[in-house]
């Protein structure tokens, strides 16, 4: 299984309570310490920021906003472990000049302080640390996903946010227009699969007997309606817009088509020798297409990226 599909929301949540806890245990006495050299610009800060140029040495804890931060033509000066950005997908890419900030929810607050940033940009699974870290900076949370929330339209909210606090704006402009262009152009290479009225099942397969589903609410998912194309998979899933499923559960949907995201070759060798696999009506029918790695929480670059792969496999499908 990738990085990436292993990565999921209850994964999430369970690094940040343990880096919490780590740093609750352990650290905070010298995180409080590395954090004190700066504890002038403190959250009283951020609310005086209203009348300051907008920040330029930014730091980012989470590696989809890094990709929203860097689509806005910013380049972070920090950002947690930049080799797992790069390994999990890593577009846009990152300079060798950013610096590694620590693990994700154990950030090294010494390397934090030494890098004087104006802005630190947080998700709201660092509220544990949020303390510590607005007195090294002002701290922003973007909120990607959650219960009850779509990516797709968070993504979008989230990137506004950034704009405006980044002064970004014109950049945002351009990047939303792109955002539309691209999406317009995928649109129109799908009208004949539209015609098929065919659902379509969004799949990262994970062994030869499971798979990560894309619900409606995952980033994939809302590319997918706004393509215009119904998602076959009506199940719950987690905050990220994930399940994972068993083959069987696909075999509800006998009509429907199937993109796979991302298979590495040993599981596309597992499911090759599946029988299970074989057997699914998709599968017999030659209705299974494939797409590379897309990062399952992203940017609108990653939504352009999206839409543009499934236009490519499934404009010449037609029946």
């Amino acid at each position: 299984m990738t990085v990436g599909a292993r990565f999921s929301g209850k994964r999430r949540l369970a690094l940040a309570g343990l880096g919490a806890a780590a740093l609750t245990a352990a650290g905070v006495a010298c995180a409080r310490a590395a954090a004190d050299g700066f504890a002038s610009v403190s959250a009283a800060g951020a609310v005086e920021g209203a009348n300051r140029k907008p920040p330029t040495r930014v730091v980012v804890l989470d590696w989809p906003l890094t990709e929203v931060v860097l689509s806005l033509g910013v380049v972070p000066v920090g950002v947690s472990r930049p080799a797992w950005y790069a390994r999990l997908d890593g577009v846009p890419a990152l300079p060798p000049s950013v610096v590694d900030t620590g693990l994700l929810y154990q950030p090294n607050f010494e390397v934090l302080a030494a890098l004087k940033p104006e802005l630190i940009v947080i998700t709201p699974w660092h509220a544990p640390l949020r303390g510590l870290l607005e007195r090294i900076a002002p701290t922003l949370t973007v909120p990607l996903f959650g219960p009850g929330v779509d990516v797709y339209p968070a993504v979008q909210a989230a990137t506004r946010k950034l704009a405006d606090t980044l002064g970004r704006g014109a950049a945002a402009q351009a990047l939303f227009a792109q955002a539309d262009a691209s999406l317009a152009d995928a649109r129109a290479r799908l009208a004949g699969f539209r015609a098929t009225r065919r659902p379509v099942y969004l799949l990262r397969p994970i062994d030869d007997r499971h798979i990560a589903v894309f619900g409606r609410n995952s980033l994939f998912g809302g590319v997918l309606h706004a393509l215009g194309i119904d998602n076959a998979w009506q199940e719950a899933a987690d905050p990220q817009g994930t399940t994972e499923a068993d083959l069987g559960a696909l075999a509800k949907r006998a009509d429907a088509q199937v993109v796979t995201i991302g298979v590495p070759p040993g599981v596309a060798a597992q499911l090759a020798r599946s029988p299970l696999w074989s057997a699914l009506p998709f599968v017999r029918q030659n209705r299974v297409q494939h797409i590379g790695p897309l990062p399952a929480l992203g940017g609108l670059v990653a939504s352009m990226r999206c839409a543009d792969s499934l236009a490519k496999v499934l404009e010449g499908v037609r029946t």
